[in-house]
C-alpha cells in the first residue's frame, strides 16, 4: 500500500514543526530513515542538509542522509556530485530509507537530476517511487512541491499567461531565466516526477498571482490533467489512501477544469473552484469535497458593489469578494447573471505588458450544492464557478 505525500506550498514558518513531525511519523517515527534531496536549493548543499538534518533528528527521525545529487554547477564539500539519478553509487544509499524530502529552490535542477533527457525515470527515481509504494513518506516544499505531479509547472506567472506563449519543456530555460527585466514570465510546462497522479500542483498560491497559470496549465498540458491544486504557503496538502487533507496555516485551492472551456489564453468558462483548510477533505479521484461546516445558507449580509479586485486566493480581496458578495449573501438578494442565470458577483484584475493594459473580468457564480464557512486559516468553500474574460483596455 502506498504511503503518504506531504506537498507544501513553500514558506514553512509557524507550522514548520507540525508538518515535519507528521512527515517523520508517516515515515516510521523513531524508525524513520530520511533521505534529503537538496538539488533544487543550489549551492552550499551541505549547509542546507545540516539544517534539515538537525531538525528532523530533533523531531524523532532515527537517521537522516544526504542524497549527493545536485545541479551541474554545484558540488558538495567533498567536491562530489553524482550528476544523474542513474549513477550506481546512489542506489545503496536508499537502502532502508522510509522517507524522502525535496527542498525548495528551482525545480529545473530536480528534473535534470531525476529524469532522463527523454523524460523517463532514472533508476534513483524508480527507487524513490518504490519507497513510496511500499508505505514510505515523500514530501517537498515549494520547488519540492512542484515536482510531485506528472505535469510540472516549471516557470511562469499570470501576466505571462496573458502576454506570452506557453513553453513546453526545458530546452530554452536558461534564456528564459535570464530575462530579469521582463515581468511577464511565460508559463513553462514539463514533466514532473509523478508521485501525485490526480492533477497539476502549484505552490505559493496565496502569495503570488498564479490562478490563471494554473487554469492554463490544466487546459493545455499534454498529460490531460484537468484538475489543479494550488497550495498556500506554510500549508501542506496531505495525500493518503486516495484522500486529500490539509495541514498548516492556510488553504489548498482546487481548480477543477474537467468541464471547463478555453476560448483563448486567459479566457475560460465553467471552471469550478473549491478551497480546503484543516479539517476539510477531498476524494482525489471523484473530486467530492467535504467541509467541516456550512454557514452559507442564512447568514444575512448586504450586497456590495460588483467590481472588486479578486484573483489571488487567500488575499483579503479574494476572501471579501467571495464571502461578502456571493457566498454569505442570501440568494434572493443576488441578481442572477444575464448569461449564467445563476447568482453571481464580479471581480476585476488588471495586468500591463509592453505598454498594453489587459483587464481580466471575473464572474464568480454559486454552483450546485455550494457551501462555505470561515476557517481559521481563511475561507473554505465548495461549488463556486468561475468564468474569466481577458480584454485589452484603456485603463
Amino acid at each position: 500500500m502506498a504511503g503518504k505525500l506531504f506537498i507544501v506550498g513553500g514558506g514553512m514558518d509557524a507550522h514548520y514543526e507540525r508538518i515535519f513531525s507528521a512527515f517523520v511519523e508517516a515515515a516510521g517515527g523513531v524508525k524513520a530513515k530520511i533521505a534529503m534531496v537538496v538539488a533544487a536549493s543550489g549551492d552550499e548543499p551541505d549547509d542546507t542538509f545540516r539544517k534539515y538534518e538537525k531538525d528532523l533528528l530533533r523531531l524523532g527521525a532515527r537517521e537522516v542522509i544526504l542524497l549527493p545529487l545536485y545541479g551541474k554547477e554545484f558540488v558538495d564539500e567533498r567536491g562530489y556530485n553524482a550528476f544523474t539519478g542513474d549513477e550506481p553509487s546512489l542506489f545503496p544509499l536508499l537502502s532502508g530509507v522510509t522517507g524522502v524530502w525535496f527542498t525548495g529552490g528551482d525545480q529545473y535542477y530536480v528534473a535534470g537530476c531525476f529524469l532522463r533527457p527523454d523524460g523517463s525515470f532514472t533508476r534513483t527515481l524508480e527507487l524513490v517511487h518504490e519507497i513510496y509504494q511500499n508505505g514510505g513518506a515523500v514530501g517537498g516544499t515549494s520547488a519540492g512541491a512542484a515536482i510531485m505531479s506528472r505535469t510540472m509547472i516549471g516557470f511562469g506567472n499570470d501576466r505571462g499567461v496573458i502576454g506570452r506563449d506557453t513553453v513546453f519543456g526545458y530546452e530554452n530555460y536558461d534564456a528564459l531565466a535570464d530575462e530579469d527585466d521582463d515581468p511577464a514570465e511565460p508559463l513553462l510546462l514539463t514533466k514532473g516526477l509523478g508521485f501525485f497522479p490526480h492533477g497539476v500542483v502549484d505552490q505559493h498560491f496565496n502569495r503570488r498571482p498564479r490562478m490563471l497559470r494554473l487554469i492554463e496549465a490544466c487546459l493545455t498540458n499534454p498529460e490531460g490533467a484537468r484538475v489543479g491544486f494550488g497550495i498556500s504557503e506554510d500549508t501542506a496538502l496531505v495525500f493518503d489512501n486516495g484522500k486529500i487533507s490539509v495541514l498548516g496555516a492556510a488553504g489548498v485551492y482546487i481548480v477543477d477544469c474537467r468541464n471547463a472551456q478555453r476560448k483563448a489564453k486567459a479566457n475560460y468558462n465553467n471552471v469550478k473552484l473549491h478551497a480546503l483548510h484543516e479539517g476539510d477533505c477531498c476524494d482525489a479521484k471523484l473530486g467530492s469535497v467535504s467541509l467541516v461546516s456550512d454557514t452559507r445558507a442564512e447568514e444575512a449580509r448586504y450586497r456590495a458593489a460588483d467590481w472588486v479586485n479578486g484573483l489571488m486566493p487567500g488575499s483579503p480581496a479574494f476572501s471579501e469578494l467571495l464571502a461578502d458578495r456571493l457566498l454569505f449573501v442570501r440568494e434572493k438578494d443576488l441578481p442572477p447573471d444575464a448569461q449564467k442565470n445563476k447568482p453571481c458577483c464580479k471581480g476585476l484584475v488588471a495586468h500591463e505588458y509592453k505598454g498594453v493594459t489587459y483587464a481580466v473580468k471575473l464572474t464568480y457564480c454559486i454552483g450546485e450544492n455550494a457551501k462555505a464557512y470561515r476557517a481559521a486559516g481563511g475561507l473554505s468553500f465548495t461549488g463556486v464557478e468561475l468564468d474569466a474574460q481577458t480584454v485589452k483596455t484603456e485603463l
